[in-house]
């Protein structure tokens, strides 16, 4: 059964203010697919929804057909996980300790680790560079490499959804584009599902293959990537102008930030050339 993710008809209240309005989204199974927006827009609510993290008001989050509130903690980290935004570091663990968490749907009685255990903890601490540090205490780490030991768990936890909310936050730009490829890559090679947040509206465009667009509590575009994106959504939602561009060999366009004197001297420069 294809694991397709779905929020039907799934509302959210908090008190009397509606979070997330009743929405219908089904997430295509085996893409990678962006969430973005604004500041406050919804963007982590949705991702913690669609994980079952916080149950909707009204309407249900399917999985596979199934309501994921009928699926035991065990199975349904068989087949999703989620890397939150904030996590607390753990003190006093190992690298390898903490990483091995990600193995706990799998392990057997008194928590007891397999063979293929102790691989998927190695394998996924080769995958984003952090293997020689496999001994040293998590709490000694600095903030990125503590963001991939995150990554490093979650990926151990070997299911086919991964849902990841500013999964580059704490990291350096070579840190960001080698956790891009990473999960890129374990796209490519197992077909994962693949939901995360990011606030880079260019690094979407390069490492998604569909977007889901949010402003005010809404999903108000979903779909390939190269179309849901144009500078004149881009300036009703995020309040900026862009200047397009495209680069040499690749297929999608980019987006150039204006400032506003920039974006004033971009609005001149074409009125002027209107009137000649």
């Amino acid at each position: 059964m294809e694991q397709i993710l779905t929020l039907d008809q799934a509302c959210l209240r908090v008190g009397a203010k509606t979070v997330l309005p009743s929405t219908h989204l089904a997430i295509t199974p085996g893409k990678v697919t962006a969430i973005l927006g604004p500041n406050g827009s919804g963007k982590s609510t949705l991702l913690k929804l669609l994980s079952g993290l916080i149950e909707p008001s009204a309407g249900q989050v399917l999985m596979g057909g199934q309501p994921l509130k009928s699926f035991n903690r065990k199975e349904l980290a068989k087949s999703l996980t989620l890397l939150p935004q904030h996590s607390p570091v753990p003190l006093g663990m190992s690298v390898t300790e903490l990483v091995a968490c990600g193995r706990y749907p799998y392990a057997g009685p008194f928590g007891r680790l397999k063979r293929e255990d102790h691989r998927a903890v190695t394998s996924a601490l080769s995958r984003v560079g952090m293997d020689h540090y496999a001994g040293e205490r998590v709490d000694h780490l600095s903030g990125g490499e503590m963001q991939r030991v995150w990554l490093a768990m979650v990926l151990a936890q070997e299911t086919g959804i991964l849902l990841l909310d500013e999964p580059t936050s704490w990291l350096d730009i070579a840190h960001q584009l080698r956790l891009l490829d990473i999960v890129r890559q374990l796209n490519n090679e197992k077909q994962t599902t693949v939901i995360w947040v990011l606030h880079d509206l260019n690094q979407a465009l390069q490492y998604s293959d569909e977007i889901v667009l949010m402003n005010q509590g809404k999903v108000i575009r979903k779909g390939a990537a190269s179309r849901v994106l144009d500078k004149r959504i881009i300036s009703d939602v995020f309040g900026v102008e862009t200047r397009e561009v495209q680069l040499e060999g690749r297929k999608e366009s980019l987006f150039l930030p204006l400032s506003e004197h920039q974006a004033e001297a971009a609005i001149q420069l074409l009125s002027s050339r209107e009137v000649a």
